[in-house]
């Protein structure tokens, strides 16, 4: 097992340091965010293994569901800001990232995949909720864009006597496969072009490759799951807010 502690921290210091060497002397405009990155990545995690470890211990169910009430409101916070051309960002946010993570939580506990101990509820909970923000993020940012951009075609439609579901639907389809593409990327490609993060993690702490790939295998469905229902409820929500009542296109 590779041995880890604060020595193992101040080296690898070593390799942000070169990014931001780089960077200064190319004159890219990120040597700040490095800086402030590299001190407020060890800050937060290390504050996070600390209360993770408070969590672990003593084991109770009000305290993992407030972990995980906190992580979806700060990544329902975070792809909210992609929803510029559009009102309600943050609400629709909340609600496809709610959907789509407790719903796969809640099946990988009633099928027997994991049970609900604080060691497997907050890891792949925050697995989930990270890779569905994404996914929204982009779904929002897409399905703006792209009406806002086919204006004429939409309102084009709608005057043939189109439904705004009808008007709006290749679009909205598109702006789906756009938040799923990440994920889809990740199935073909896992274990060919790189070792998944869940699987390198075990392998370095020791685990069997084999028990490490059935890990991975299950955490893909699981993020592939949670990706597909939020970026489909986010894109249903999302959509109908461009159209009034009288299904006239607003913009």
């Amino acid at each position: 097992m590779i041995e880890t502690g604060y020595f193992q921290i101040l080296m690898a210091v070593v390799l942000a340091a070169i990014a931001f060497v780089l960077t200064r002397i190319k004159s890219i405009p990120v040597t700040k965010e490095i800086g402030f990155g590299t001190v407020r990545l060890f800050v937060q995690l290390i504050a996070v293994g600390y209360a993770l470890e408070f969590i672990f211990r003593i084991e109770s169910f009000w305290l993992i569901t407030l972990a995980i009430c906190v992580m979806m409101l700060v990544g329902a916070y975070t792809a909210a800001g992609r929803a510029e051309h559009f009102s309600g960002g943050f609400v629709i946010a909340f609600i496809a990232l709610s959907a789509g993570s407790l719903v796969t939580l809640g099946l990988m506990l009633a099928l027997g995949i994991i049970t609900a101990e604080a060691r497997y509820m907050i890891p792949l909970a925050g697995m989930i909720i990270a890779n569905s923000m994404n996914a929204e993020s982009i779904t929002f940012e897409r399905i703006g864009s792209d009406l806002n951009s086919n204006r004429l075609a939409i309102e084009t439609a709608l005057s043939l006597g189109k439904s705004w579901k009808e008007a709006a639907q290749p679009y909205y389809r598109q702006a789906i496969k756009a938040g799923m593409i990440t994920i889809l990327n990740f199935m073909k490609t896992a274990g060919i072009v790189a070792l998944p993060g869940a699987m390198t993690g075990m392998i370095l702490a020791g685990a069997s490759p084999l028990d490490a790939v059935i890990i991975q295998v299950i955490v893909g469905y699981m993020l592939l799951s949670s990706v597909t229902i939020t970026s489909i409820v986010a894109g249903e929500i999302a959509v109908r807010r461009f159209f009034n009542s009288a299904e006239q296109f607003i913009g």
